[in-house]
C-alpha cells in the first residue's frame, strides 16, 4: 500500500467521502470492500469478487475507483483514522484531553466511547488489523500517527491525574497511558471482534477494567 501521504488531513478527506459515497452503487462497493478487504487482506481479494458481492460489474467499480489501491485507500482510511486520530474525528476535537472530576470517570468514558465507535465500525476495524498485519509500511505510519495522537495527548491527561494524586507518581505517565490502552484494547477487540454476541455486561465489564486500572488484581 502507497502511505506516503498518509497524514491527519487525508485521513480525515478520506473518511468524509467514506461516509457520504455518492451513488448506491459505490455504496455498495465500499461495504463489499470493506468486508472482504477484512477477511481476506488486499492481495488476496480481487476487484471481480468485490465487484460481484456489490451486485455491479467490475466495469462499474473501475468507473469509481480506477484501481484496487484507490479502493484500498478509501475503505482503510477512515479505519485507520478512527484508531490513530480520535481527536480529528470528535465534535469538539477532543477524546483524551478533556478530563471528568476522577480518574475513574475519565476512563470508564473513553472506554465506552471507544467500544461503542468499534462496534459501530466493526468491519473496519477488523480490515485495520488485517493492514497492520500484514503491511509492515503501514504499520510503520499507524504508529507515528498514534504515538502524536493518541499517546502523547492521553500521557497527557494522565500526568494531570498524577499531580493530583488520583493516579501513582512513580510510574511514568506513558508507562500509564500505555495500560490503558492495553485494558482498553483487549476489552474492544473481545466485544466488537471475537464474541461480538457474548452474553456480557458491558456496563459491569468496563466498571471491571477501570477497577482493574485503578487498583490491580493482587491481594495486599
Amino acid at each position: 500500500m502507497a502511505t506516503r501521504q498518509i497524514n491527519v488531513r487525508t485521513l480525515v478527506g478520506e473518511t468524509e467521502r467514506y461516509a457520504r459515497p455518492q451513488t448506491a452503487k459505490e455504496a455498495a462497493i465500499l461495504d463489499a470492500a470493506t468486508r472482504l478487504f477484512g477477511e481476506r487482506g488486499l492481495e488476496a481479494t480481487r476487484t471481480a469478487d468485490i465487484a460481484a458481492a456489490a451486485g455491479v460489474t467490475e466495469r462499474t467499480l473501475f468507473r469509481y475507483f480506477p484501481t484496487k489501491l484507490d479502493l484500498y485507500r478509501r475503505v482503510m482510511f477512515p479505519a485507520l483514522a478512527a484508531a490513530a486520530v480520535p481527536r480529528a474525528l470528535m465534535d469538539a476535537g477532543e477524546l483524551f484531553g478533556t478530563e471528568a472530576e476522577t480518574a475513574r470517570e475519565w476512563h470508564r468514558r473513553i472506554l465506552k466511547l471507544r467500544l461503542a465507535a468499534a462496534k459501530k465500525g466493526a468491519p473496519q476495524f477488523r480490515l485495520l488489523l488485517a493492514g497492520l498485519m500484514t503491511d509492515e509500511a503501514l504499520r510503520r505510519q499507524v504508529v507515528k500517527l498514534w504515538k502524536e495522537n493518541v499517546l502523547a495527548p492521553l500521557a497527557g491527561t494522565v500526568r494531570r491525574y498524577q499531580r493530583r494524586g488520583q493516579f501513582r507518581a512513580d510510574l511514568r505517565p506513558e508507562q500509564i497511558a500505555r495500560a490503558v490502552i492495553s485494558l482498553n484494547l483487549g476489552y474492544i477487540i473481545a466485544r466488537a471482534l471475537i464474541a461480538p454476541d457474548a452474553s456480557l455486561d458491558d456496563e459491569a465489564e468496563i466498571e471491571a477494567t477501570v477497577e482493574i486500572l485503578l487498583r490491580g488484581v493482587g491481594k495486599a
